[in-house]
């Protein structure tokens, strides 16, 4: 049960997923999660080929993705995934403000 008052904080009694489960690696303190925005999207072509894409957008890859995938090693998860391919893109904000910043340093 939740408890809300002014004087006292939120009381969830909802478990809490384990310390070494891949949302609490990945991001440890919720209050102040990484800043990327993260998404997956299963498939399977129906031929045995099936797997996760895994999408990612941030503006600092070194405080945004590489810092979740070095908090990642050596998860109990690692053993059933294998990555085959990967690449960084360069996905410009909407609008014009990107082409003057980008020409002006």
């Amino acid at each position: 049960m939740r408890k809300s008052s002014r004087t006292s904080p939120l009381t969830l009694t909802a478990k809490q997923p384990p310390l070494d489960s891949h949302v609490r690696r990945a991001a440890p303190d919720r209050r102040n999660p990484p800043p990327v925005v993260r998404r997956s999207y299963s498939y399977d072509r129906g031929d045995g080929d099936s797997g996760l894409i895994f999408s990612c957008f941030q503006r600092d890859l070194v405080q945004g993705f590489e810092t979740v995938q070095r908090r990642l090693e050596g998860q109990s998860l690692a053993k059933y995934v294998l990555t085959t391919g990967g690449g960084y893109f360069f996905v410009p904000p909407p609008g014009d403000g990107w082409t003057e910043a980008l020409l002006r340093s």
